[in-house]
């Protein structure tokens, strides 16, 4: 484990009865970056979170922060980690800041050096002028910030955040990126699972994609995509009633080889090169007295990463 390391899963196997939750993981995530885990339910996303929390003991693999082998030294690995689980887990009738230092306690921390620590917990993620305020009155993005603040008190290197954004509305979940993005800068780690692809895909530096428990995929967000096969502009369209074989063989010789016509009962998809021409050809089969009741594009970027998942090639992941 390089200096630069913040954590290291290597051969992770984890099961449930008979269940294989993760099937020999590995992954490594740097200090000083943003790294979110996708995968569909099952993949085994929340127990590598759980393994990397130590929370789960895995039955076989090893688990290192900053440089600390989790069984060799348990509570130094604790001290290396900060753990924001997905729903706040506070004390509603208290203040932040009573909040921060009853959690403080727990960590052992007391006097003089605990309250500072709340201080600048609570700066990092500007609740200041809040800190009084009992947290029974606070939003959900408040209520989450001053969860990701406890994780923060013992000012640990590596930070581990469960579907941080899962109940906030995209304005507090806007805002809780800028805090993660200021720590990254000050050169915490942090590793969050996520269902929201578009906070993965502009939020996070690096992107892994777990199935079945094994890593899919793994790269920047933009090698991920860069790799996809995908590339083709392709519209979905919903025809009034089917259209005869010797249409659609006319329709596609009118379009031209650059276009691709597919026709089943009801069911068209037309795919281009570029948008251009496939508006152009869209044109075209409307002016073709085509009545087409519905469109929609196919899924976003990621989400047909994380369908068919392609491994993206190590030199250009590195790149």
């Amino acid at each position: 484990m390089t200096n630069a390391q913040a954590l290291s899963l290597a051969g992770v196997r984890v099961r449930y009865g008979k269940t294989l939750a993760l099937d020999g993981l590995s992954l490594e995530l740097n200090r000083g970056e943003i790294a979110a885990l996708l995968g569909p339910n099952g993949s085994g996303k929340s127990t590598t979170l759980a393994v990397a929390a130590g929370i789960l003991d895995p039955e076989a693999g090893t688990v290192m922060a900053c440089g600390v082998e989790r069984k060799a030294d348990p509570d130094a690995y604790a001290r290396a980690i900060g753990l924001v689980p997905q729903e706040p887990a506070l004390y509603e009738e208290l203040s932040a800041e009573a909040n921060l230092l009853f959690f403080g306690r727990l960590y052992g921390l007391s006097g003089y050096d605990l309250r500072c620590r709340v201080a600048i917990a609570l700066d990092r993620v500007r609740l200041t002028d809040r800190g009084q305020d009992r947290v029974g009155t606070y939003s959900g993005g408040m209520k989450q910030r001053v969860n990701l603040a406890i994780a923060l008190l013992h000012d640990p290197p590596l930070l581990l955040l469960d579907e941080p954004t899962a109940s906030l509305d995209p304005k507090s979940r806007d805002s809780l990126f800028a805090d993660l993005h200021r720590l990254r800068d000050a050169g915490h780690a942090i590793l969050l699972t996520t269902h929201h692809l578009d906070e993965a895909e502009t939020g996070c530096d690096r992107i892994v994609v777990l199935n079945r428990g094994t890593v899919a995929a793994a790269g920047r967000p933009c090698e991920l995509i860069r790799h996809q096969s995908t590339s083709r502009a392709v519209l979905y369209g919903q025809l009034r009633e089917p259209l005869p074989h010797f249409f659609v063989k006319g329709l596609r010789r009118r379009l031209g080889k650059g276009v691709e016509v597919e026709v089943t009962g009801r069911r068209l998809r037309l795919a281009a090169d570029t948008q251009e021409i496939l508006g152009q050809a869209l044109a075209m089969v409307l002016a073709d007295g085509i009545t087409i009741e519905t469109f929609r594009t196919p899924p976003g970027r990621l989400e047909m990463l994380l369908r068919n998942p392609t491994p993206v090639p190590e030199e250009a992941a590195a790149e």
